[in-house]
């Protein structure tokens, strides 16, 4: 069994969504480990993408200034600059899971 609570998601880009429910969850891309560095250029031999899309399970508590928040899971979470999406990956697969009006974004995402 896998130990949460020592787990550490980076999301390099990321927002938080708020549920329908109110919770919140972090939306995100984190790099995959073999990958280095994050989001280099596809070549023509890559078959995968440099990065994975993350959801989280409910947000516990969040430090905004610290980009550092806790999940019910006991998961911590790291989030690297603002908001953002330049891929529109985070925002295509969210908007593919639920419906449009059901959509909030915590934060402007900064692009």
């Amino acid at each position: 069994m896998e130990n949460k609570a020592g787990s550490v998601m980076t999301l390099y880009h990321w927002n938080i969504l708020i549920l329908p429910s109110e919770q919140e969850i972090f939306v995100g891309l984190r790099q995959r480990p073999e990958t280095v560095p994050p989001f280099k250029p596809a070549d023509d031999e890559d078959e995968l993408l440099p990065f994975t899309l993350r959801n989280s399970s409910p947000i516990k508590e969040f430090d905004e200034a610290r980009g550092l928040g806790f999940t019910e899971s006991g998961r911590r979470y790291v989030v690297i600059g603002q908001p953002s999406d330049p891929t529109g990956m985070i925002r295509m697969s969210v908007s593919q899971m639920m419906p449009a009006e059901d959509i909030r974004w915590k934060f402007p995402f900064a692009d």
